[in-house]
């Protein structure tokens, strides 16, 4: 799709000018409606002050394209200027002139394509990642377009596959409904409270009276996709095919539902998002989170009201759900694809929620899965940002930002044992906290690798990370909290791995084990230790991590497909874990 025009105007003129393109000063200066009639508009005629009028001169405001009338009037002096300079040169000379035209035309063209390719390469890169575009959802730009353009910049760049145009003609019954709208509540809900209870029963009693609007098909419908999707175990199976259906009936409504300045297309948009978090063969979740943010950010909601401003607590308690919900799931989003923030930490204030927490059990302290969620997100964030959103010349020593966002997720796991929340919840949360540490110690910006100290803390945590998510897949009670997410850290664990086997067999193996950099002390930065292991011990240990990692991704891609840089990467693990049996053999 081409999306820059040529700007050209007075080589090419436009065909026709629909409304006028600027008031006139006149018309300007007492606030006037100007219809931009040329030479002189209605209301300069009707008062006499055609002299005054500058529609038909080229006074033009600021950043206006020129009328029509004025374009062929530019043009037409041109010709009339060729005209007269030809008619007083001979022959030889209008031969001469014309090639020396046709040469300056073309290079003149070849500049202007040359222009108009970077102007236009510019603008796709910008309009193809959709984190970073500035759609105003408040602007009245969409006003009258809103049903047929909002809706489709949506959805448009996030679609992968098309969802079937699906009707649901009758529900199942209302005890199967209840069963995985409850299932979503406990375990999905529970980590992005940005809609009410209340307001998903309310949509369900309102599709079985035959009185539902399109958002409560929408609600109903995507609950009940994503509660069937997180429960199959293969894209083949029913229950994925039932849930494509479902989602394939809420989105065909989405002219009708997504509209812009609207805190529940908001709402609407993340239940999409957790969709496709579990269906990535139709869904990019990165568009769709980028919508969301941007649509947060243009109504305020990344800023608590000030105190002048009275506003219900039901309101701001709904204001502060969907910011966190938005926040906790762009943060992910960014740190499961190494992509930049949709905005950042800097620019928000808004009181953490509060929310019910899960029954006491024993001496544990309360908690609530999504805060627990929340404030691991929140401790990684700036340290995330500082590596992998900084220029080169700003990360000189990463240490000290490392050792510090890892102490802190350490301090917040250690709160999280004591919490009563469910233990599938701790494991599922125990497992982004490796994988972020070993993303933290894989900064791309840097200059050179990290020390040796920092490739065998990668190796420790991708040991602990393959361990405990290979049990945890095992238990299939924890299927529910699976996301495509995890086979993406997955790779990238695998990744990181196997190039730590390529690039430092020495590190991994020798005796005794590195030192911390000489520029850390102990005291101050709280550098993360190394457990003690001999080098045949992390030599099986390998070996049994790379069989587990293939295990895993063999398990996940049952749902989410096999990306290809796991195809990519795959003959070298095999490589790779051929030769470390070889050396234990040799040992």
């Amino acid at each position: 799709m081409v999306l820059v025009q040529s700007l050209r105007l007075t080589e090419s003129p436009q065909l026709c000018v629909s409304r006028q393109i600027s008031a006139c000063s006149i018309c300007r200066g007492k606030k006037i409606k100007c219809d931009g009639l040329v030479p002189v508009c209605s209301p300069c005629q009707k008062a006499r002050r055609e002299a005054e009028c500058t529609n038909g001169s080229d006074r033009f405001a600021k950043g206006k394209e020129r009328s029509y009338v004025t374009a062929l009037e530019t043009r037409l002096g041109r010709l009339e200027k060729d005209i007269a300079r030809v008619e007083g040169l001979g022959t030889a000379q209008i031969a001469q002139h014309q090639l020396a035209h046709v040469l300056d035309d073309k290079a003149s063209m070849t500049r202007i394509a040359k222009g108009q390719r970077r102007e236009e390469s510019h603008v796709n890169e910008l309009v193809s990642d959709f984190g970073f575009l500035s759609v105003n959802a408040t602007s009245r730009d969409f006003d009258g377009l809103a049903q047929d353009v909002f809706a489709q910049l949506i959805l448009a760049p996030s679609t992968l596959l098309d969802l079937p145009n699906s009707t649901i003609d009758i529900l199942p019954s209302r005890p199967s409904v209840t069963s995985l709208v409850q299932h979503y509540i406990d375990r999905h809900l529970a980590l992005y409270p940005f809609i009410s209870e209340a307001r998903i029963f309310g949509s369900i009693q309102a599709l079985y009276e035959g009185h539902a609007s399109p958002s409560d098909g929408w609600i109903v419908f995507l609950v009940l996709a994503i509660a069937l999707a997180s429960s199959s175990t293969s894209s083949d199976d029913s229950s994925y095919t039932e849930a494509v259906r479902y989602a394939g009936a809420a989105v065909k409504n989405a002219k009708l539902v997504l509209l812009p300045g609207s805190l529940q297309s908001i709402q609407l948009i993340l239940l999409l998002v957790q969709y496709s978090m579990q269906d990535p063969h139709h869904l990019d979740s990165w568009y769709l989170v980028g919508a969301a943010a941007r649509m947060m950010v243009d109504l305020g909601l990344h800023q608590d009201p000030p105190r002048s401003v009275k506003m219900k607590d039901a309101q701001l308690d709904l204001r502060r759900r969907i910011f966190h919900s938005v926040y906790s799931v762009d943060r992910l989003t960014s740190f499961t694809h190494r992509r930049t923030f949709s905005f950042t930490d800097d620019s928000t204030n808004v009181v953490m929620l509060k929310l019910p927490s899960a029954i006491l059990i024993d001496q544990m302290k309360s908690g609530h899965p999504a805060l627990e969620l929340i404030r691991l997100r929140q401790a990684v964030s700036p340290a995330y940002q500082s590596l992998f959103q900084s220029g080169p010349d700003r990360v000189h020593d990463p240490w000290p930002t490392i050792c510090a966002a890892c102490h802190a997720m350490d301090e917040w796991y250690l709160h999280l044992q004591e919490t009563s929340i469910q233990n599938s919840f701790k494991l599922s949360f125990h497992l982004e906290m490796l994988y972020l540490k070993i993303l933290l110690l894989s900064p791309f910006r840097l200059p050179r690798p990290l020390e040796d100290y920092g490739q065998r803390l990668i190796l420790e945590h991708s040991i602990a990370y393959s361990q405990i998510l290979s049990t945890f897949i095992k238990d299939h009670t924890n299927r529910s909290l699976w996301t495509s997410y995890d086979l993406s850290r997955t790779i990238f664990v695998a990744q990181r791995t196997l190039e730590i086997f390529e690039s430092f067999p020495e590190v991994c193996f020798s005796n005794p084990s590195p030192q911390p950099p000489r520029q850390l002390s102990k005291a101050e930065h709280r550098i993360p230790s190394l457990p003690e292991r001999n080098g045949r011990e992390r030599l099986h240990l390998g070996i049994e991590t790379l069989r587990l990692l293939d295990s895993i991704v063999r398990v996940l891609a049952r749902n989410y497909g096999v990306p290809s840089s796991w195809k990519d990467i795959k003959p070298r693990f095999e490589r790779m874990e051929a030769m470390l049996q070889a050396r234990d053999g040799t040992a």
